[in-house]
């Protein structure tokens, strides 16, 4: 009787089999039709099958959740940390894991988009690191609340968010945009922005930054969620790659990347700006200097250098972008204060040590933002007692504040009064429409049914700020005590009946003449 004959076949060898199983591309409905034209040729450069890729994960599951995070444990690393930095964490890891289910999404829409097998290889393998990913956050909010000794606000953003006026522009850039809409524009605001320029300073940048401040655990998570990136980055330079040689396809390109920078980089850049720098109290480089290196010369000038060959060039946005980092997350941090009671995290103003180092790396800071924050303190805003808030200096200011109806951020960016330089008010569909600069209007008017939803102020017009705090949950247990609080003090800590007595109710400033808020 013969022997069987002894064939070896390696993963690379199955890889190139399983190409043979593909869709008949001309017979194929897509379920979320693009109106870009794909290379149905494009090639997967990773060329992983699920086998060796489920191999991969698990090692690196292992490794987090054996017995590493069990040794952080048992050293009580989680009450080690710097409270102001485990509070930031409440907002960072929930907000990071909403953009991780949101790429899970997107990563499988593009996976039903596209005709090339190889192509449609690399999406699903990033559809299994997105579902990992929101997993690996969850875990960390899950890690902070049971080893932290205040875990109110951990697993809370959820239940709070409609309360919480961040969480719409959070939502907007990294859920929004990288799910609904065109599939190609789907990965070029994941894949090619968030992902190519964004994590590096979220998830890099923020892994040396959290280990200064004795936070052990997001280095451990964020670093494993860091290695999946480059293959996501390789699925978006072979998105563009597969589109690039129609040349139909470039009327759209390059406006595309454009509307996809501008409206991640709104959100992204002042917010982890924020986090960076007031809610660490051990900083590393100033986030100017991060921002630049990461997204302007890295990002603008490397990576997006690849496809110049292409045609592809950098963002016209990205100038105004570079100039709105100097000032915009201290003002995004001043607009936060302002509102803590709807954040749902313990929040402090800067001390003197914190004066000292911005001045040093922003010249003119105080005279910019920083006799604000020394006005809050000197008025003691943060002791219930006086039944004062923060947000009372924008009312008594009487400069209009409104929420854009594109980027969903607050029109206090890049500075208060450069803000108001850069307004527009529009009406289209018998209502108005706040747009914070050039490029969020050329958006708006290119796609207006696009943008429909209310925004904060109207969504809470006329309502008592103690009423919001109440509807979103942001009440700790014994049913007074709110989550939030503008001290990191475990004394006189402020109660709903606190902010009741403020008498402070917002009002729609499309429909009061720019008035967004009342006391009294």
């Amino acid at each position: 009787m013969p022997a069987a004959t002894n064939v070896k076949v390696d993963a690379q060898g199955v890889h190139r089999w399983l190409q043979d199983m593909n869709w008949d591309a001309e017979s194929r409905r897509n379920k979320y039709p693009t109106k870009y034209k794909y290379n149905p040729d494009t090639r997967e450069q990773f060329k992983l099958i699920v086998r060796e890729y489920s191999r991969m994960e698990d090692e690196k599951d292992k490794r987090q959740y054996g017995s590493l995070l069990d040794g952080l444990a048992r050293l009580n690393v989680g009450g080690r940390v710097e409270p102001r930095w485990a509070e930031v964490m409440k907002i960072v890891s929930p907000f990071l894991e909403m953009g991780e289910y949101g790429a899970m999404a997107a990563s499988a829409c593009l996976y039903d988009s596209v005709d090339s097998a190889e192509q449609r290889n690399g999406y699903l393998a990033q559809v299994q690191d997105e579902v990992r990913h929101t997993n690996q956050c969850g875990y960390l909010s899950h890690y902070f609340a049971s080893q932290y000794h205040d875990p109110i606000g951990f697993t809370d953003q959820r239940f709070t968010r409609f309360a919480n006026p961040l969480l719409q522009a959070d939502r907007n850039a990294i859920l929004d945009q990288f799910c609904a809409g065109d599939p190609v524009q789907m990965s070029l605001n994941l894949q090619l922005v968030a992902e190519a320029a964004f994590t590096n300073p979220l998830i890099v940048a923020m892994t040396e930054l959290a280990a200064a401040n004795g936070d052990e655990i997001t280095p451990t998570i964020f670093l494993s969620i860091e290695s999946d990136e480059l293959r996501h980055m390789a699925n978006g330079y072979q998105t563009i790659v597969s589109v690039i040689e129609d040349a139909d396809n470039m009327q759209y390109l390059q406006t595309d990347l454009e509307n996809a920078f501008w409206i991640q980089h709104k959100f992204i850049t002042p917010f982890v700006g924020a986090v960076f720098e007031y809610g660490a109290v051990h900083r590393g480089q100033p986030w100017i200097k991060t921002w630049d290196r990461w997204i302007y010369e890295d990002w603008g000038g490397i990576w997006l250098g690849r496809l110049n060959k292409f045609g592809i060039e950098s963002p016209r946005t990205l100038p105004d972008a570079k100039q709105d980092v100097v000032w915009g997350h201290h003002y995004a941090f001043a607009a936060g204060y302002a509102l803590w009671p709807l954040l749902g995290i313990r929040i402090e103003l800067p001390n003197v040590k914190d004066k000292e180092w911005f001045e040093k790396n922003y010249p003119g800071w105080y005279d910019e933002i920083g006799n604000v924050f020394e006005g809050w303190a000197d008025d003691e805003m943060s002791d219930p007692a006086n039944h004062t808030l923060p947000v009372e200096t924008f009312i008594n200011s009487e400069i209009p504040v409104y929420f854009c109806r594109v980027c969903n951020m607050p029109t206090v960016l890049p500075t208060l009064y450069g803000a108001l330089t850069n307004l527009r008010i529009l009406e289209y569909g018998g209502r108005k429409h706040a747009l914070c600069s050039e490029w969020c209007e050329r958006m708006y008017l290119k796609e207006p049914e696009r943008y429909t939803g209310q925004n904060f102020f109207e969504m809470f017009n006329g309502w008592d700020m103690a009423d919001v705090v109440r509807a979103g949950g942001l009440i700790r247990s014994d049913g007074k005590t709110l989550t939030s609080q503008p001290h990191l003090n475990q004394e006189r800590m402020w109660t709903i009946d606190d902010l009741a007595d403020c008498h402070i109710s917002f009002r729609d400033p499309l429909t009061h003449d720019g008035v967004f808020a009342v006391k009294g």
